[in-house]
């Protein structure tokens, strides 16, 4: 079995312990946290993927660095993880509990990149027609994207909304037949 299927079977099984016991909030805080400790930290990421550090080890790392901060369902997830030898795809599962969750929830994810910083009142307006335009609750990342002269684009799940200047002068440039003239 792939790990992606792997992942998916153990943060299914997660989400339902945690429907079942009413931790669901809990458990989503707790999977961001595995997350993005896992994301910032390539020396965790190698002690997981190791299988030269022993299992007991591991597990007292888990104690340490995650004992106090998570629900005791998620610390017994993690150490049944370890148990298994699955701990490995634990940025895999968190990322698959996420998207679960999200499906649940009907969110789904969009970034944003923009010529400038948008201000706060600019990026709530850009999440609320993202909403009204797809029918769903967006979670929106904004960059700022110095390769951009102006504009935006943005992109949710597979759709791209591109009004950056580049592609407006593209679509000026086919309407008028210039496509050889030069693209700065």
């Amino acid at each position: 079995m792939s790990d992606h299927a792997v992942a998916r079977r153990y943060a299914g099984a997660l989400y339902e312990l945690g429907r079942k016991s009413g931790t669901l909030t809990d458990i989503d805080s707790d999977m961001t946290l595995l997350a993005d400790t896992l994301a910032d930290s390539r020396d965790l990421r190698n002690v997981f993927s190791s299988p030269i550090v022993s299992r007991v080890k591991k597990k007292s790392i888990v104690s340490r660095l995650f004992g106090p901060k998570v629900n005791p369902l998620t610390r017994q997830f993690l150490d049944l993880l370890v148990d298994k030898g699955r701990e490995h795809t634990l940025p895999a599962i968190a990322s698959a509990y996420r998207t679960l969750r999200d499906e649940q929830e009907g969110i789904i994810e969009a970034t944003a990149r923009a010529a400038v910083a948008l201000s706060p009142e600019d990026e709530a307006r850009l999440k609320t027609a993202l909403e009204q335009k797809t029918g769903k609750r967006i979670r929106l990342k904004v960059k700022k994207d110095d390769a951009l002269l102006g504009g935006l684009v943005v992109r949710v799940g597979d759709m791209v909304f591109d009004g950056s200047i580049q592609n407006s002068l593209a679509h000026l440039r086919e309407q008028f037949g210039l496509d050889n003239v030069r693209k700065n």
